[in-house]
């Protein structure tokens, strides 16, 4: 007698073994993805993107605190800041917001920074804010008004100007409207290109009818992603599109497998959803762990991360999660219901000649 129990059975045995029809299912799952890009499209022709400043234009400032010896007091109220503190932190935001305020303008970005500046004396912590100009406003009205911004903060914060006639506030500059649309036309250039090489990359790579369907769950991961982006006003900024020119390149096919079992020759004669739900059941496991090693780290990453970088791995994860979905769930289905099995062609030695009839 057997002293061991059976073990049960494993993950792989139990994909393996389901009768699950993935082809047969798929027009239940492309309803989810269809109603998200519905809502979408809607949210584009009605309120359209949440641009960040990197397309409408804006300016940075930057306030530091803690600076060693390179502040003075005013009327006996100077403040020290600890960023690290999450108390001080959302003060220094509440100050830096009441300054915008005052002046009809609202930070888009607030972000921690620790930098030492030998020529202003500031060595130590600060807070990087990012603010969308006034509409219609003129180049020199923006650096006027961010002067007048500047020395607010100075007063607000009870710095004072050091020396040499700077300050603990320095004026990172602003972005112009027409710096925003050259920036736009590159972004949209370069998101054309990868998604030109993916192409040219599949055509060689699979046959038609994977070629297709790979083509099909590229441009279906772009709208869920585009689409839940819009629904959840995430900002809209270069970060975005390079987000989106990672998510072309990580979109997982299984037609490497598929090919694999059709030239095999085990699935001659047999359904293209045979041949399907085998090569799914074949990737799934790996699949499954390889979306979820690389979901855990950019949720973390999105999660700890400053702003800029949360702007570009939210779409990330976001895409990670609908390339699974597409290639498991949809593009399979797809080729299975297109593809035609190419005659095989019967080589001149393989043809027996017919017999000769006696006289």
């Amino acid at each position: 007698m057997n002293k061991y129990k059976k073990s049960r059975l494993s993950f792989d045995e139990k994909i393996a073994t389901s009768k699950f029809d993935y082809c047969k299912n798929m027009k239940w799952f492309i309803i989810a993805p269809l109603a998200i890009i519905l809502v979408g499209l809607i949210l584009f022709c009605t309120i359209g993107f949440n641009l960040g400043m990197d397309f409408t234009g804006g300016s940075i400032m930057t306030v530091y605190a803690n600076n060693d010896g390179a502040l003075t007091q005013i009327d006996n109220r100077i403040e020290s800041f600890d960023i690290n503190n999450k108390d001080d932190y959302n003060k220094m935001q509440e100050k830096i917001s009441k300054v915008l305020s005052s002046h009809g303008l609202n930070a888009s970005v607030y972000q921690t920074t620790t930098m030492e500046i030998n020529d202003l004396g500031v060595s130590g912590q600060g807070v990087i804010v990012k603010y969308k100009n006034a509409d219609g406003a003129k180049t020199s009205e923006i650096e006027d008004l961010n002067k007048e911004i500047k020395a607010d903060l100075v007063k607000e914060f009870g710095y004072d100007f050091i020396t040499n006639g700077e300050s603990t506030v320095t004026n990172g500059g602003v972005i112009t409207p027409s710096a925003s649309s050259e920036l736009i036309m590159k972004s949209f250039i370069a998101l054309l290109v990868a998604l030109a090489l993916i192409l040219i990359y599949v055509a060689f790579r699979f046959e038609f009818t994977s070629g297709l369907a790979t083509v099909l769950a590229i441009f279906h991961d772009l709208l869920v992603t585009t689409s839940l982006v819009l629904m959840f006003r995430i900002t809209v900024n270069s970060s975005f599109i390079a987000a989106l020119v990672t998510i072309l390149g990580y979109t997982i096919v299984i037609f490497d497998r598929i090919r694999e079992n059709t030239k095999s020759g085990k699935f001659d004669k047999m359904p293209n959803t045979v041949i399907t739900n085998t090569s799914v059941k074949e990737t799934l496991t790996r699949s499954i762990f390889t979306t979820l090693t690389t979901f855990i780290t950019i949720a973390l990453v999105a999660i700890i991360g400053v702003q800029d970088i949360r702007d570009f791995a939210i779409p990330i994860v976001i895409g990670i999660v609908s390339g699974f979905y597409s290639s498991v769930f949809i593009t399979p289905g797809l080729w299975a219901i297109a593809h035609k099995p190419r005659k095989k062609k019967i080589k001149q030695q393989d043809v027996k000649p017919e017999p000769k009839k006696a006289a």
